[in-house]
């Protein structure tokens, strides 16, 4: 049998194929859209190879055809990803492209940029582009001008079958049709209806995240507490080989956070939560550069047309909770560590805005301070209250309110203790059967195996006894959890609740309870505290507004700076002008002061008398002070130090270090001019003029000759011969 001979095409003439073109090459350029499209729709593929032949046809010998096949499966929209077209680009700028061939314009680009930057490079370098229709020639305007148009109308060819790709979508999605990727919890049953994963662990798990937001109010917190407790989340795999298995995997602070904020759980179908922005996605990857928008800007969004795990109620709660916790100056933020109880709930009573914490200070105490307005606008500082006298004086009102409350507290306490030892049981229970169902799969797969076939049951036993191991591992952990929170509270644990509730100010001063605890309970009762300071003066007018209604308005006493602040400075002068002309001592003025109700800048201190003198001084009123005659000696054998260096014909600045090293016997007056007095009988006179005379002596050798060690202890007479 012979095989037939295919003849040669004829030769095709075209007045714009010259012979320096065919001297170079003949590219031929084959690419499909879509993988799909290179499995299905081969004759399209067979028709761009066959152009091979019109190369041929044109003049090109075999050798000096070249195809381009990298760009099969790729989309022609952007010249990104496209190394088959990016090749094409570098022959033709090296001059190595006599003629480009292509089925249609769309299979070389569908963007406008990258086909007139081909055209330019076509028109500099003297390269032919021919399609079914014809030969063109880039660099004479009639043929470039047609190439332009072909090159507009694929790019809008794309453009209109996006859009009507596009559109479809959208209407199907509005109609609630559309299948896409659920997230945890949701799987899709019937023909586009939304339904609960079949998994009983899957849903106990999800339903355990809301609950705990409930509770903790911060997401962080569940994160900690899913951690904590070894909480897993039931994932199903989305596309590979195990399509549609069930995996669990820890949780993360991104996929939490999307549960929380996704209306799904609430029975909403929604699509379009996520959209496209051009700026931040890459060119020809509209999956990438996907931001969160608004709810008024999504695609669909039908309520009740899915199972929920939580009401909307508490779904748009978990939202506004969320967006407090937001580190913004018009939030709350999120609950901290800090020694600031009141972080996040104190409002400025003259502009408005929420005061910040500010830390500093020797003791490290924390100031709420309002200051936004003066880094938005640069104007004055508003106002500023210390932050001790404020957390104290809402801390007195929070423990009042919750006093009656008691009894309640402690049930709701036991109650709540109860509750979640009991979802953890469960949690673990159905772990636990589902170990014992792995085990048993496992099993089953090792029987059935034939027992002759070694090289199957081997790997099957080792299966098995991994299962086993593994379910064992989980059996000593769930006796270790049983053993340290049994499911029912003892009665030794409801009385230690009763008496701790009981005792509410204890617990609260509790070394246990710690900062954030005690901001969690403000919060559950005060919704903010606004603050109104007098002035620069220590009053403050504080209102207290609770989260079920009502307000308490107080004054409090704050801390200033100056004296001159006090909103009674000008009684508290008169009553010092008053009292010392009666010349009274600054000690005795004070003790009246006190008397009165007369405080300092700081209220934890007391009015001192060296308060007292140094507003004396700032009245210019000098109140005679006693004096003691200096020439007076203090007692027998003593001396003032002035007297004493006198006495030896020495400096009292010498005498003093030797009281510094304890050459001498002597003590501190407990006077106002803390002067010295030393101790010196006769024989002790006599050797400290014996020391002078040898440190005379010393200081005379240095002078001459080396520095000196000067006198040592051992060299000095004891004191107390």
């Amino acid at each position: 049998m012979t095989l037939a001979v295919r003849p040669p095409p004829e030769e095709l003439r075209s007045e714009k194929v010259r012979p320096w073109h065919r001297d170079r090459l003949a590219a031929v350029y084959v690419r499909q859209s879509t993988p799909q499209q290179v499995l299905q729709h081969q004759e399209s593929t067979r028709l761009q190879y066959g152009l091979a032949d019109r190369a041929h046809a044109l003049g090109w010998s075999p050798a000096r055809v070249l195809v381009i096949d990298d760009d099969l499966g790729k989309s022609g929209a952007s010249a990104e990803g496209r190394v088959g077209f990016q090749r094409l680009v570098s022959e033709v700028s090296l001059d190595h492209v006599g003629l480009i061939l292509g089925v249609e314009m769309s299979r070389l680009a569908r963007s406008n940029a990258d086909w007139h930057r081909l055209l330019e490079l076509c028109a500099l370098f003297g390269t032919l582009i021919a399609d079914l229709d014809g030969v063109y020639d880039p660099a004479q305007y009639n043929d470039r001008l047609l190439l332009g148009l072909k090159g507009t109308m694929s790019e809008a060819e794309l453009h209109i079958l996006k859009q009507r790709m596009y559109q479809g979508t959208l209407s199907k999605a509005r109609r609630g049709e559309l299948t896409f990727a659920l997230p945890v919890g949701y799987v899709w049953g019937r023909p586009g209806e939304i339904a609960f994963d079949p998994d009983e662990q899957v849903q106990h798990v999800v339903r355990l995240v809301f609950r705990t937001f409930a509770e903790l109010g911060t997401l962080g917190g569940v994160l900690r507490y899913l951690a904590t407790h070894d909480v897993r989340l039931g994932v199903r795999v989305r596309e590979g080989p195990g399509k549609g298995e069930l995996v669990w995997r820890r949780p993360n602070r991104p996929t939490v956070q999307m549960m929380l904020k996704h209306p799904i759980y609430a029975g909403s179908y929604v699509y379009g939560r996520r959209q496209h922005d051009p700026r931040r996605g890459r060119p020809g990857r509209p999956s990438t550069g996907r931001v969160v928008v608004d709810s008024a800007a999504w695609h669909a969004l039908l309520t009740d047309r899915c199972p929920a795990y939580i009401s909307r109620e508490q779904y748009e709660a978990n939202r506004a909770r969320l967006r407090a916790n937001r580190a913004r100056a018009e939030a709350q933020g999120e609950v901290r560590d800090g020694p600031a109880l009141l972080a996040g709930l104190v409002v400025c009573g003259r502009c408005g805005c929420r005061l910040g914490v500010h830390y500093g200070g020797k003791y490290t105490r924390h100031v709420y301070g309002c200051a936004q307005r003066r880094s938005t606008y640069g104007e004055p500082l508003c106002q500023h209250v210390a932050g001790p006298c404020l957390d104290a004086f809402v801390t007195d009102q929070v423990l009042a309110a919750l006093e009656p409350a008691a009894l309640e507290l402690s049930l709701a306490a036991a109650g709540r203790v109860e509750q979640e030892r009991a979802e953890l049981d469960r949690l673990w229970g159905l772990r636990r059967e589902r170990a014992a169902h792995e085990v048993d799969r496992a099993a089953r797969q090792y029987h059935a195996c034939e027992p002759e076939n070694r090289l199957v049951a081997r790997t099957l036993e080792r299966a098995w006894e991994a299962t086993l191991a593994a379910q064992q591992r989980l059996e000593e952990d769930y006796a270790r959890f049983a053993r340290e929170q049994p499911r029912v509270l003892t009665e030794s644990e409801r009385a230690a609740i009763r008496r701790l509730a009981a005792d509410i100010p204890a617990l609260w001063d509790a070394p246990t309870t710690t900062n954030a605890d005690r901001k969690e309970i403000v919060r559950q009762l005060v919704d903010r505290v606004v603050v109104d300071a007098v002035g620069t003066s220590e009053r403050v007018r504080v209102a207290v507004e609770w989260v079920g209604g009502g307000r308490v308005d107080e004054e409090i006493v704050r801390p200033i700076r100056r004296l001159a602040d006090l909103s009674d400075y000008p009684r508290l002068c008169a009553r010092v002008r008053e009292m010392s002309g009666d010349r009274l001592s600054a000690a005795a003025i004070a003790a009246r002061l006190d008397a009165e109700g007369y405080r300092s800048a700081r209220p934890d201190q007391r009015l001192g008398a060296q308060t007292v003198r140094l507003l004396q001084r700032h009245l210019d009123l000098h109140p005679p002070r006693p004096r003691t005659r200096r020439r007076d000696a203090p007692g027998p054998d003593q001396w003032w130090a002035s007297d004493l260096a006198e006495a030896l014909g020495t400096t009292r600045g010498l005498l003093e270090t030797w009281i510094r090293r304890g050459w001498l016997t002597a003590h501190q007056r407990d006077e106002p001019l803390r002067r010295w007095v030393i101790w010196a009988d006769p024989t002790e006179l006599a050797r400290l003029r014996g020391l002078r005379q040898r440190s005379v002596a010393d200081e005379a050798r240095r002078r001459w000759t080396q520095p000196s060690a000067g006198p040592t202890p051992d060299t000095i007479p004891s004191m107390k011969e």
